[in-house]
C-alpha cells in the first residue's frame, strides 16, 4: 500500500494537530494494516503513520490556513466569486470554494479532504460548506467538513473523561457552576466571549488545568461516547463520516 494524501484546511495549527489525531486513531481502529504499521513504528519514527497517510496543504506546506484561502486563490486566478447552483452563497460558501479550488489546481491533488470551521452558533457556516462542496465537479474522493459547534474546543470537551478525584471534582464544580454537564452537552458552551462563564475554551481549561492536555486523549476515548456526547456539536457526524467515506479511501491505498 502507498500513503494516501490527505488535503486540510483549518483555522489554525492547533485546529489542525486535534483533527489529525482524531482521524489519525479512526483509521488505526478501522484499517488492519494501518494499525500494524502504528504498532510497528512506534518509538522509531515522529510519526508512525506516514507510510500511510500525508498530511497537505497547498504550495508544499503540512496544512492551509482557512482564513487566507480567499487570497491565495485570487493571486492564482482562481475564480471564486459567482453563485452556487444558481442560489447566493451563504456565509463562508466562497472561503470553502477558494479552499477547494486551491486543493484541486495542485500538480497532484490529494485523494481527500478535511475542512475544519468553527460554527460559532451560525448554522449558515455548515450551509456555505455543503454549498461550495456541492457546486463543483471536485478530484477528491472524499470532501469532508469538521464543523464544530460552537468551537472545537467543545469535541474535546466531549471527549473528556475525569481520570482522579481531583478531576472529577472540577467536573462537579462545573456542573453546578454552569447547570449543564459540558462534557454531556458540549453544544451549549459558547465561543464569542472569553470572559461568559459557558466560554468553551475557558471550561477546558479549568478541566485540564493540573496538566493533562485533552487533544492527547482521543486514542483512550471510546467511540461510543464520541457518538454519544457528539450529537450536537458535530463531533459525532464528523466521526461517521470518516468511519464511512476516509477509511475506505485510505484501505484502498
Amino acid at each position: 500500500m502507498s500513503a494516501v494524501g490527505i488535503g486540510i484546511a483549518a483555522e489554525g495549527a492547533g485546529d489542525t494537530r486535534i483533527l489529525e489525531q482524531l482521524v489519525d486513531r479512526m483509521l488505526i481502529d478501522g484499517i488492519g494494516w494501518v494499525r500494524e504499521t502504528f504498532e510497528a513504528c512506534q518509538g522509531s519514527t515522529a510519526d508512525p503513520l506516514s507510510a500511510c497517510r500525508i498530511w497537505r496543504g497547498v504550495e508544499g506546506s503540512g496544512w492551509l490556513d482557512l482564513h487566507r484561502a480567499s487570497d491565495l486563490a485570487r493571486e492564482r486566478g482562481l475564480r471564486i466569486y459567482g453563485s452556487f447552483a444558481g442560489d447566493p452563497g451563504e456565509a463562508d460558501a466562497r472561503m470553502h470554494r477558494a479552499a477547494l479550488l486551491l486543493f484541486a489546481e495542485e500538480a497532484e491533488p490529494p485523494v481527500a479532504v478535511v475542512i475544519a470551521r468553527d460554527l460559532d452558533g451560525r448554522a449558515e457556516r455548515a450551509e456555505g460548506f455543503a454549498q461550495a462542496v456541492a457546486a463543483g465537479s471536485w478530484p477528491f474522493e472524499a470532501v469532508i467538513g469538521a464543523l464544530a459547534q460552537p468551537e472545537i474546543e467543545a469535541w474535546l470537551i466531549a471527549a473528556w473523561i475525569p481520570e482522579d478525584d481531583s478531576e472529577r471534582e472540577r467536573l462537579a464544580a462545573l456542573r453546578g457552576e454552569l447547570h449543564f454537564d459540558p462534557c454531556a452537552k458540549p453544544e451549549r458552551l459558547t465561543s464569542k466571549n472569553p470572559a461568559d462563564r459557558k466560554d468553551a475554551k475557558r471550561v477546558l481549561t479549568v478541566l485540564t488545568s493540573a496538566g493533562r492536555g485533552a487533544d492527547a486523549r482521543w486514542a483512550d476515548v471510546p467511540v461510543e461516547r464520541l457518538e454519544a456526547n457528539g450529537v450536537a456539536c458535530g463531533l459525532a457526524r464528523f466521526v461517521r463520516e470518516v468511519q464511512e467515506r476516509l477509511v475506505p479511501v485510505v484501505q484502498r491505498g
